[in-house]
């Protein structure tokens, strides 16, 4: 006979069966609630698209194009080394020194003839030379070869044969401006090279973070653009040539979305690039758990950009994927998980019984023993 103690015994699990704890809620428990909440529920198939989250990050579009032109033009601030070379009668035959002949008139250059290597001389901001016998001209934009051959032209008839080699050492405003989460933040001298974008990320020791974690944003006077850095190839059009002055940010902005319920691993998954199909984030998250899962409840929730009286608002929106079924193997490919997403594996029906089961054995079994050894 069965004594009343045990009777209570049995009775308190089947009363608490209801508030068993559970790590994540059943198929019905989630579609429930959403039948009168408004909010919609998408069935992923092979032709379910995607929508776009309004919680990701909205790059700025990308409107910069290559740089014209070749980055040797000279600008204010760049450094100009004129040698000039002379035979015959010489104007700066007084041996090297920066005052240009000021003793005047000409001399013999002897039979070798004779060499003068001036000082640099900085380009001020009006752009304009300064020489001695030739006076002031406009060398902004122009190359170095160019300003050599004004300066021969300018001393004909003052010196019998002048030859003139020029020199340019590149100043600040010749380079880019790398900024932000890079291994080596400061100016870049741009060359006739013509560096593209990602040269500049690559000669200043490349980003911080992962590549899938960076946004590069490119300023070039008014006009700014925004890429990620993964999604910039060598062929790609945002790797552009660039121009000198422009500025370029580097940012970490991580892209992640959660994994809940009954996953192996509940876990906060980031992005490896542009792109991660639902096929990929599953398989990341070691898949659903074969003795507490249920496969017919896979769910993406998602905030999606929506219009409501011509206003842009974040509309919720719930995906449902059923790993029964085929089809949803191919679907899995296509659908694009995206910034911010929530991705729940319900849990199966049966989970509370076997819970109940394994309570009650805990509840009964010392209470059976007791009562066994009482009556003995």
């Amino acid at each position: 006979m069965i004594r009343p103690a045990l009777l209570i015994a049995l009775a308190l699990p089947l009363a608490g069966c209801a508030g068993l704890p559970s790590a994540s809620p059943t198929v019905g428990q989630v579609m429930n609630p959403l039948k009168d909440s408004g909010v919609a529920v998408v069935e992923i198939r092979p032709e379910t698209v995607s929508g776009e989250a309004a919680l990701q990050r909205t790059l700025l579009p990308w409107m910069i194009g290559d740089a014209g032109g070749v980055n040797d033009a000279i600008r204010p601030g760049d450094r100009v080394i004129v040698t000039v070379y002379e035979t015959g009668y010489a104007l700066f035959s007084g041996g090297t020194g920066g005052d240009g002949g000021e003793r005047g008139g000409l001399a013999p250059a002897g039979s070798g003839g004779s060499t003068r290597a001036f000082p640099p001389i900085v380009v001020p901001d009006d752009g304009f030379l300064r020489f001695p016998y030739v006076g002031a001209f406009s060398v902004a934009g122009m190359e170095a070869a160019d300003v050599a051959r004004t300066l021969e032209q300018r001393l004909r008839g003052k010196s019998q044969f002048a030859q003139v080699l020029v020199n340019v050492e590149p100043g600040p405003l010749r380079g880019v401006v790398m900024a932000g989460d890079v291994a080596r933040a400061g100016r870049l001298v741009l060359t006739p090279a013509r560096e593209r974008l990602l040269d500049a990320v690559a000669l200043s020791g490349g980003p911080v973070a992962r590549k899938a974690d960076t946004v590069v944003r490119l300023t070039r006077g008014a006009a700014s653009g925004e890429v990620r850095l993964d999604a910039i190839s060598p062929t790609s059009p945002e790797n552009v040539v660039l121009a000198p002055g422009d500025r370029i940010e580097l940012t970490r902005a991580t892209r992640s979305l959660t994994v809940l319920g009954a996953a192996r691993s509940v876990s906060e998954i980031p992005f490896d690039s542009a792109q991660l199909t639902l096929s990929e984030a599953l398989a990341r998250a070691g898949g659903a758990l074969d003795d507490k899962a249920d496969a017919r409840g896979v769910f993406i929730f998602r905030y999606e950009r929506g219009e409501r009286n011509g206003v842009q608002v974040a509309k919720p929106v719930v995906y449902r994927m059923n790993l029964l079924d085929p089809a949803s193997y191919f679907a899995a490919q296509r659908f694009e998980m995206r910034e911010k997403d929530v991705m729940l594996i319900s849990n199966a029906q049966n989970n509370q019984l076997g819970k109940f089961i394994q309570l009650l054995n805990l509840v009964t079994a010392p209470v059976v023993t007791i009562d066994f050894l009482s009556n003995r």
